[in-house]
């Protein structure tokens, strides 16, 4: 689906990756951990082409265009705030020129708890549910590709569980998710192979089954004291 051949990335003279090799399979779920400032934003940036690398190449396969595309979800939300959820939707699905599952909208939107709220504007939502409105609009996209910056960032226990059982029934549908995230837990959950950045070199890049939670909050652990 998605390979990064040898991506590195300069701000200035300071170098920010170095390097990184990594690719995603088609309906598989690769999760990037990562203190902040290790570089997670700008590889997910540099994979759905909204940063240029200073050095390498990002390969997307033909098949991730004609069947969606990608979808991107940074710390932002991205959302109109004057305009209600509904709207803000209906705008979205506009701009994806109909290759939105449009007829799973009612049905998502009561899975992620804003039926109630359909015609309420964005700006009188909480945190937590700006978060899954944006989350929704990915999973409605139609996109064949994720990428997601934290998105489980201001949801509270329950939704966490809720968003990592729709992300993990996108992937049985045939999706692939490429997800930064600092929360192990969660990651492990969901992932089918683990990376992990450190001061911007890839240091792991492996199956889930050969890597445990303790490893990677060893590796972190030891990352914040060096």
């Amino acid at each position: 689906m998605l390979t990064l051949i040898d991506i590195s990335k300069n701000y200035g003279l300071r170098p920010v990756l170095r390097g990184i090799n990594l690719k995603i399979d088609k309906a598989e779920i690769v999760v990037l951990f990562g203190h902040n400032g290790a570089g997670k934003t700008t590889l997910l940036k540099i994979s759905a082409g909204i940063t240029p690398p200073t050095r390498g190449r990002v390969v997307v396969e033909d098949q991730v265009i004609k069947q969606g595309g990608i979808y991107y979800l940074g710390h932002k939300n991205s959302l109109y705030s004057e305009l209600t959820v509904m709207e803000n939707i209906r705008f979205f699905l506009s701009m994806r020129n109909g290759t939105a599952m449009v007829n799973s909208i009612e049905e998502t939107l009561e899975e992620f708890g804003l039926w109630q709220r359909r015609n309420d504007p964005v700006k009188a939502l909480s945190q937590g549910m700006k978060r899954r409105l944006a989350l929704m609009k990915g999973i409605i996209s139609g996109a064949s590709l994720l990428m997601l910056d934290e998105p489980f960032s201001g949801l509270d226990l329950g939704w966490k569980d809720r968003v990592l059982n729709k992300l993990m029934a996108l992937r049985e549908k045939g999706t692939s998710l490429f997800i930064a995230t600092h929360l192990i837990n969660e990651g492990c959950q969901i992932a089918d192979r683990v990376a992990l950045l450190e001061r911007g070199n890839l240091t792991l890049f492996h199956d889930k089954t050969e890597v445990n939670e303790s490893l990677i909050q060893e590796r972190l652990r030891n990352e914040v004291c060096r």
